[in-house]
């Protein structure tokens, strides 16, 4: 018996025009991974949706285990077995890992209190067994986004899942991280687990997956096994583009310092510490700076961004000390920032997406000029291709799949051309055309003057964008070759776990 029968299953949004989901036939059998993939707002998230409960289909039916899922009933895909991971987080920001965990089905003590030292023991039971590293007394609010995501899957598995539905699980792991991730999933697999797999990482999807279904507007394009396609055809065949292996970097010799960390130190809880930092970026140049989680990377993007003040040394961002209450005064002129956090630092979800694509621009704003920059902003959203969503600009940006999402951020933060670019994860949840797109225009911005910050998860975007790079090990900075396109992934990787001197 299947996991999951999905059987004619579509989704139409009047309100937008949007048919994300039209016909899909889609089956998961027991121990078996199936990717999903296909360009931004293909309809993937939607069809996650739909499957884990949280949407009901126009038409079709779904199954778990041979059960129809009904229609409005709240929590019964999750009664059946259905784990949904989506792409921005669900957990309480307020509550801790355990909490999160346990929240709905809490252990008691004396009748009526949480037994806490109870639920964080359970959630350590669990976290060691899956192999994660997580502290179950942590606020959420706390954790880096890749300790987020790992808490996401663990709250899912502690609620029994048989299938797990992953959006984007690896959009802001690294690549050892996304290993011990698919080890995992191995595991489950081979205990009779099922899984879906939603990644724009055409690499990894062949690596791991049993099966591969492609969906293109909404439609299955396709349905293939690993060993039928390569990379370059399936990349073709999904995102209707194929990949570029390195984007044109800068040729502009490098210009004055636009960013200085001068020995720079935060200390924080946990992993969130860097210790004397420095380096400049200039105009003109890329430099990127690749880290795994718990190296510092995050509190590393808090500086440059102005978030938070040093605890010693110097950070002078475009010359100056910045406090943080002075940064949204710098944003609006001269600073583009990508957050690693988007829907925490960079989107408004319930506002629209003229709204949010002014964000920058609106604030200060009198309403006759309000007025004006709407009006501008909404034929600017229709006409901008690289912007690539076609979507009414009232419509609120929390209708959006995550990869758009992204987009929206990128074309807000990328348009103009401001002196200093820091970009954290800049291509998380985007498809390949995408991902190229953004790392072509941060190469045309350095190109052009700007100085540009590259942050990342990621040992290929480091070194698909950089002019200059370095890793960031256990919050020290250490620089590498002067060429990076002549340093190799594996060189990179193997920097960033401490293997290499």
């Amino acid at each position: 018996m299947a996991l999951l029968s999905a059987t004619g299953v579509s989704k139409y949004y009047p309100s937008t025009a949007t048919r994300a989901n039209d016909g899909i036939d889609f089956r998961v059998d027991p121990g078996e991974l199936v990717a999903l993939v296909g360009e931004n707002g293909a309809g993937k998230s939607t069809f996650a949706r739909i499957v884990a409960g949280l949407e009901e289909p126009d038409s079709g039916e779904i199954r778990v285990k041979g059960t129809a899922l009904r229609r409005g009933r709240p929590g019964e895909a999750e009664r059946l077995g259905v784990g949904f991971v989506p792409q921005v987080s669900s957990l309480a920001p307020g509550l801790t890992v355990a909490e999160n965990l346990v929240l709905g089905r809490e252990p008691i003590r004396f009748g009526f209190l949480l037994d806490r030292r109870r639920a964080e023991y359970e959630a350590a039971m669990l976290a060691e067994r899956y192999g994660f590293l997580l502290d179950p007394g942590a606020a959420v609010s706390s954790l880096p986004p890749a300790a987020r995501r790992s808490a996401d899957i663990l709250r899912a598995l502690a609620r029994g899942a048989d299938l797990l539905v992953l959006d984007e699980p690896t959009s802001i792991l690294t690549e050892a991280e996304a290993d011990r991730l698919f080890d995992l999933l191995a595991r489950l697999r081979a205990a009779g687990k099922g899984v879906i797999l939603i990644s724009h990482r055409i690499r990894e999807v062949l690596e791991v997956s049993d099966r591969i279904v492609v969906l293109r507007k909404g439609r299955v394009e396709a349905s293939l096994r690993p060993a039928d396609t390569d990379e370059r055809s399936l990349a073709a065949l999904a995102a209707n583009a194929v990949p570029r292996e390195r984007v044109r970097k800068p040729r502009a010799e490098p210009g004055e310092a636009r960013l200085e960390f001068r020995g720079a130190s935060l200390g924080g809880a946990g992993s969130a510490t860097v210790r004397e930092v420095s380096f400049e970026v200039r105009s003109g140049e890329v430099f990127g700076i690749a880290a795994l989680a718990g190296n510092g990377l995050d509190a590393l993007e808090d500086l440059a961004a102005a978030e938070r003040e040093p605890d010693s040394g110097v950070v002078l961002v475009l010359g100056t000390r910045v406090k943080p209450r002075e940064r949204a005064s710098l944003r609006r002129e001269r600073l583009a920032y990508l957050p690693t956090d988007r829907e925490g630092r960079a989107l408004s979800p319930r506002a629209s997406l003229v709204d949010n694509a002014l964000a920058r621009t609106l604030a200060g704003s009198g309403r006759k000029a309000l007025r004006g920059l709407r009006a501008m902003s909404a034929a600017a959203l229709r006409q901008n291709a690289w912007f690539g969503l076609h979507a009414e600009p009232s419509r609120p940006a929390s209708t959006l799949s995550g990869g758009n999402r992204q987009r929206l951020v990128a074309a807000r933060e990328l348009s103009g051309s401001p002196e200093l670019v820091i970009a954290a994860n800049p291509s998380q949840g985007l498809d390949a055309s995408a991902q190229a797109d953004l790392w072509a225009r941060l190469s045309e911005l350095a190109h052009s003057g700007s100085a540009v910050l590259l942050l990342t998860s990621s040992a290929e975007e480091l070194l698909a964008v950089s002019t200059k790079a370095a890793v960031l090990y256990r919050g020290r900075l250490k620089p590498l070759a002067e060429d990076p396109s002549a340093t190799s992934v594996h060189a990179v990787a193997a920097a960033m776990s401490g293997a290499a001197s």
